[in-house]
């Protein structure tokens, strides 16, 4: 029998908490058909549990075609045969729970895919009893109804002749977009949510949420997030799958690029928001897609100092650099070449000590890098493929766009995770699905495990200090500007202790002075043998330095 986790019991668990998101298709493969499954997750409970974590959030594995990797889902009951089945995934959640580890699942109710019986219905025709869990639209003057774009590229809408109209699809069009203005779609949904809640998950990171309200005049749009981004109206749509959540006593994490600071009160409010968290992008710059380069540390202190003292006192940050869709951290952000394990301990304390509730992404943990593809061929990403066609017939040249595929591309974040250095990374005893990254012979589990100053290890360390000291998390955020392009400097205080993080974010060495009222400095823990001795600092490149104080 499993070990009862009760979130009735302690509902605000996920904030004093870190998350570890993990891709099943690249965790480990132990099937040997070289994609990754949840026996294998199962497997590797006990290296999970040791990274210190309390929670997990799992990409979907439900029943799909695998267009675009299982975020378009033919059956939310279901389970992706290549992954398991259900009782492996009831197997899963009973012993993650053993471990005192929760379990979060993916929830993508923006779209479904087109091989999901409700749209194998609703393009039948129009008076089918499931033609309105979708978005139709007649041609106009024989063309699509409007000139909203998909954000893969291309029309959002794709013709069905069986019923003259188009369907709206946000993503591929292979991915239609569900109508939320339809009732009986959030009933359907209700029933899914209440189906899993009852199989002991424990909360939901929600996909794409900010775009489940679509612009009901289907005009023309200038600015296309007017069509399908946080357009007004969608409160009411999320305050009804709140409820759901609620009555469930699960936590929800939601995908909301585009939602400005000013406007997450409503989202996040302790009392009255529609979810615990949300993931923004703007220290990402989640949108600009396929664009290269260098991040400037000005902008990213003010990004997230904006979400830090925004929040304050209303709602509750989700912290992270790294996600499946995302570059590799220590790429976007770091020095992955002559300081590849120096600056991702430098990022990875930069973020991991502000207010908020921290998630790891597969393999942030130990510094992994972007892939470096050299052919379109290894790229898997749907995404990364169509960017690659529509480029070449612009007239650039293979090196170019690969150049801008191997900055950008979502497939950095999806080589499979290396767990010892032999040829497959210990990930399968079968030709990967995806190529494994060249250096994993360097970056993986064993040789990490065995180096005391690892990323990896520094990882676990912050782990367990965010975990066990109550100023980390309540205490405030203050930003120390410092007008540079170089530090990143922040306090979290409470009463008259708190604990300073300084972070040189640059190749340069820079000079930082400790300010006069910390005072009884003592350092916790830092990325480097150089140990401050006064408080004029000369911090060498990606130099990290956590100092507990008291104040005068």
């Amino acid at each position: 029998m499993s070990k009862l986790i009760n979130n009735q019991a302690n509902p605000n668990w996920w904030q004093n908490a870190v998350g570890y998101q993990i891709y099943p298709k690249s965790f480990l493969d132990s099937n040997h058909d070289g994609i990754g499954d949840l026996q294998g997750i199962i497997q590797k409970i006990p290296y999970i549990k040791s990274l210190g974590v309390n929670f997990v959030w799992l990409s979907p594995f439900f029943a799909s075609p695998n267009v675009d990797n299982g975020y378009d889902v033919s059956d939310y009951q279901a389970i992706d045969p290549q992954y398991g089945s259900l009782n492996d995934t009831l197997e899963m959640i009973s012993k993650f729970h053993d471990n005192d580890i929760r379990v979060v699942f993916d929830l993508v109710i923006n779209h479904t895919s087109d091989q999901h019986k409700w749209f194998e219905e609703a393009k039948k025709s129009v008076t089918n009893p499931y033609h309105d869990f979708y978005i139709w639209r007649k041609p106009v003057a024989g063309h699509v109804p409007n000139n909203w774009v998909s954000l893969f590229g291309g029309s959002a809408w794709t013709y069905n002749q069986a019923t003259d109209e188009y369907y709206y699809h946000l993503f591929a069009k292979q991915q239609p977009d569900l109508n939320w203005e339809n009732p009986k779609v959030h009933q359907a949904v209700a029933k899914i949510i209440d189906w899993w809640a009852k199989r002991g998950v424990d909360g939901f990171r929600l996909d794409a949420i900010s775009h489940l309200k679509k612009n009901q005049s289907f005009k023309d749009v200038i600015d296309q997030e007017d069509a399908m981004n946080n357009v007004p109206g969608i409160d009411q749509l999320l305050a009804g799958l709140s409820t759901d959540f609620k009555r469930n006593h699960l936590m929800t994490v939601g995908e909301a690029g585009g939602v400005p600071v000013t406007g997450a009160k409503r989202w996040v409010a302790a009392k009255t928001g529609y979810f615990n968290m949300i993931f923004q992008f703007d220290h990402v710059s989640f949108w600009e897609k396929f664009t290269v380069g260098k991040v400037d540390v000005a902008q990213l202190r003010q990004a997230l100092s904006n979400w830090q003292t925004g929040l304050e006192g209303i709602g509750w940050n989700a912290l992270f650099l790294e996600n499946h869709d995302l570059p590799r951290a220590v790429s976007y952000f770091g020095n992955d070449t002559t300081m590849r394990a120096q600056s991702a301990t430098a990022l990875a304390m930069m973020y991991f000590l502000m207010k908020g509730t921290p998630f790891i992404y597969q393999g942030q943990e130990l510094g992994m890098t972007n892939e470096n593809f050299t052919h379109i061929d290894q790229y898997r990403d749907l995404d990364s493929k169509r960017f690659y066609k529509e480029e070449l017939a612009k007239g650039a040249s293979p090196e170019d766009i690969l150049f801008k595929l191997r900055s950008k591309s979502r497939d950095n974040a999806r080589t499979p995770f290396p767990w010892d250095a032999s040829p497959t990374g210990g990930f399968s005893d079968h030709t990967p699905w995806i190529d494994m990254n060249a250096n994993h012979d360097a970056i993986n589990v064993a040789t990490e495990t065995q180096e005391p100053e690892s990323v990896l290890n520094f990882y676990r360390k912050l782990v367990h200090l965010r975990l066990t000291d109550p100023v980390l998390l309540n205490g405030q955020y203050q930003l120390i500007d410092t007008h540079d392009h170089q530090l990143y400097v922040y306090t979290r205080e409470t009463g008259k202790t708190g604990y300073l993080i300084i972070t040189n974010l640059s190749d340069n060495p820079a000079a930082f002075t400790i300010p006069s009222p910390y005072q009884h400095l003592k350092l916790v823990l830092s990325n480097t043998a150089a140990k401050p001795t006064a408080r004029a600092l000369t911090l060498a490149p990606w130099c990290a330095y956590l100092c507990k104080y008291e104040r005068n």
